[in-house]
């Protein structure tokens, strides 16, 4: 925070010290939105159901100064300060925070020019794609998603430091270049407000990770985020409860001896799936699948299964994670025990710079075009999962065999610094080890372009036809070794991969009905680097009696415990239609609704009305649906439907 304001007040310095402003022009708007469910439901994220409440009362206030400098360029200014406040939302959301939708300091720049250069240098946003309802080549600046796409995105843009030039060349095109300050998109349950403790249970096992959850209740949080952080099915508060539950295991199992020693033993697969395993302890005798739950359930807060089917032992449709780990040796849990987690951050310095550039030029025949290229940091942040003691030093899984006779895995992992042989069940609680989920930024290079023209129809009248395109080099997408899982490799079990990416979007308008725009699109995300193997943690083929097994690209935006950690598609498409009309004796009110499905079965509609009440007011009204497969994008948020409505002042 401290390095943040420094590198905003030097840029400040920079912009804006030995200047002479004009007395400025000050404008102004004031808006009310408030926003209810429009139906009873339980959000991603949460295990308590709501019902047609009000979940937003928002009031935001923006004030613009805009003057000129007393210099010979003729140069001038911009500032856009901003006032938030919602009395529905949590305190991660109910006020100001810079570099979010509600940033104090939305804008302020100064326009100038240089030789043939027009500079625009300060913080600004810049917009370089044209498509409906998504993002293609708008790769400058981050966005803020924590009301998805509900918002505008001249508000959900999150402006950012960048020295913004262009110029006119020779052939009539436009060169325009940007260096820019690298920041990240914001979710709902992923920022820069997580908690960075260390979470660990006690050393008896208790648990003392209760409500550490981030965003529980906020109606738009995805089921790819809630596996990360959240207060139920997030790993980051289900580590300490899994660390908890080895040293039960490891305490009851003779504290390292018997069917927890490193030579033999068993899979929890083999306990869990059997009653009465013999050579068990007192206490574990029995079903063991009703056995791990109950204890599970007993004793700790974070849901390490489903409590709905808790003694239904099924790892071929896991819902738990010890399903999930069904060939995990009771041996390796030894190096789970009192495991802790958490969640740091590693982003790029606010010294480091995006750059990108553009071309645009139009045809003889009146084609406009551009070429864009940009090596920036990728805006969607990247989780890394390693182990680490608590000197901060990583920690190596080492891979032993031993033997089984009741199970195809006889491999123990142990977790070790180099100089303490093994972290686990023989060390104290300070010395155990630490799964921490590391939030960075990666570079990549994006490579692509757009194009629109107008074809003349007698019959439709004239038809815009509009496309962009994007390559992307080195970013990254989940990839889920379920071998690894399964046998207790968690570091190893999701990896965030570098591979290269195709997206497009294909796009008509025309105007029917004398002043109403209808747009269509077709856009497809295409994974060139795309995982679909049927091996297991060894490489070696997946077998019928591997219930957990194959390496794939996951879901990013939907996969979770409770859906099999849904996998992706390899060529995601998206079909939408959006509508815009005004309406009134001279046309001061307008209508918009777009809609847009995706493949997989989700869907998304908004309707919007802006309703011109006089010169300075306008009354809003806003209906969002979403519906569909409960594990796509859209349709995992149908309890996130909504209505609002709202009021906006200028002056």
């Amino acid at each position: 925070m401290i390095r943040n304001k420094l590198y905003v007040s030097v840029l400040s310095a920079t912009f804006f010290s030995g200047l002479a402003f004009a007395e400025p022009e000050i404008t102004g708007k004031i808006t009310y939105e408030g926003a209810q469910y429009t139906k009873s439901g339980t959000n991603v994220g949460t295990t308590t159901s709501h019902g047609k409440d009000t979940f937003k009362e928002e009031i935001s206030a923006r004030l613009y100064l805009d003057g000129a400098l007393e210099d010979e360029a003729g140069s001038t200014y911009h500032i856009e300060l901003q006032g938030f406040s919602d009395s529905e939302k949590k305190s991660n959301f109910d006020g100001n925070k810079s570099y979010t939708q509600r940033d104090p300091l939305r804008e302020a720049y100064i326009d100038t020019s240089y030789n043939d250069w027009l500079i625009r240098a300060g913080k600004q946003q810049v917009v370089w794609g044209t498509a409906d309802g998504m993002k293609l080549l708008d790769s400058i600046n981050p966005t803020d998603y924590s009301e998805m796409a509900q918002n505008q995105m001249e508000d959900s843009r999150i402006p950012v430091w960048m020295l913004n030039a262009d110029t006119q060349l020779e052939d009539g095109g436009n060169l325009q270049v940007v260096l820019s300050q690298p920041r990240e998109n914001i979710f709902v349950g992923l920022h820069r407000d997580v908690d960075t403790s260390v979470r660990r249970n006690s050393s008896s096992g208790t648990d003392l990770t209760t409500s550490n959850g981030t965003d529980a209740g906020q109606p738009f949080i995805l089921k790819g985020v809630d596996t990360i952080t959240g207060e139920k099915q997030g790993f980051v508060n289900g580590v300490p409860d899994l660390g908890s539950m080895a040293f039960r295991f490891w305490a009851g199992f003779g504290q390292g001896s018997g069917l927890y020693a490193g030579g033999t033993g068993l899979t929890v697969g083999d306990y869990a799936g059997n009653s009465n395993v013999s050579g068990m302890p007192a206490g574990f005798n029995g079903n063991g699948s009703t056995i791990i739950y109950n204890m599970a359930t007993a004793y700790y807060n974070t849901n390490l299964h489903d409590a709905a089917t808790a003694a239904a032992w099924d790892p071929a449709n896991a819902n738990s994670i010890f399903e999930y780990m069904d060939r995990t040796m009771f041996s390796t849990f030894d190096a789970f025990v009192n495991v802790g987690s958490q969640y740091k951050y590693d982003m790029p310095e606010d010294t480091n710079l995006d750059l990108s550039m553009r071309y645009k030029n139009t045809t003889e025949s009146g084609t406009n075009y551009s070429f864009n290229y940009s090596y920036n940091y990728d805006k969607n942040p990247v989780i890394e999962l390693d182990y680490y003691n608590t000197s901060g030093t990583k920690l190596t899984s080492e891979y032993a065999s031993t033997t089984t006779p009741n199970s195809r895995n006889s491999t123990i992992i142990r977790l070790t610094d180099g100089i303490v042989p093994y972290y686990g069940g023989s060390t104290s609680n300070s010395g155990n080890a630490i799964l921490r989920f590391t939030e960075t930024l990666k570079r990549a290079h994006n490579i692509g372009g757009s194009f629109d023209t107008t074809i003349e129809n007698e019959e439709l009248g004239p038809i815009v036809i509009r496309g962009e395109a994007l390559y992307q080099k080195d970013v990254y997408s989940p990839v889920f070794n379920r071998g690894k899982l399964a046998i207790g490799d968690l570091p190893g079990a999701l990896k965030m991969t570098k591979g290269d990416k195709f997206k497009y979007v294909l796009g008509a308008d025309i105007t029917a009905l004398t002043n109403m725009m209808v747009s269509v699109q077709f856009i497809q995300e295409r994974n060139l680097d795309y995982v679909d193997n049927n091996v297991d943690w060894d490489g070696s083929a997946c077998t019928s009696s591997d219930n957990n097994c194959g390496v794939y690209t996951g879901d990013f935006a939907s996969m979770h415990m409770l859906n099999n950690f849904k996998k992706a598609e390899k060529n995601k498409e998206f079909v939408s239609l959006y509508l815009s009309k005004p309406f009134g004796e001279s046309g001061q009110h307008r209508w918009n609704n777009i809609t847009i499905a995706e493949e997989g079965g989700g869907r998304w509609n908004r309707l919007d009305v802006e309703y011109t009440i006089d010169d300075n007011t306008i009354a809003t009204a806003e209906y969002n649906k979403y519906w569909g497969d409960a594990n796509t994008q859209f349709g995992q948020l149908e309890s996130a439907s909504n209505v609002q409505v709202g009021l906006k002042y200028t002056f």
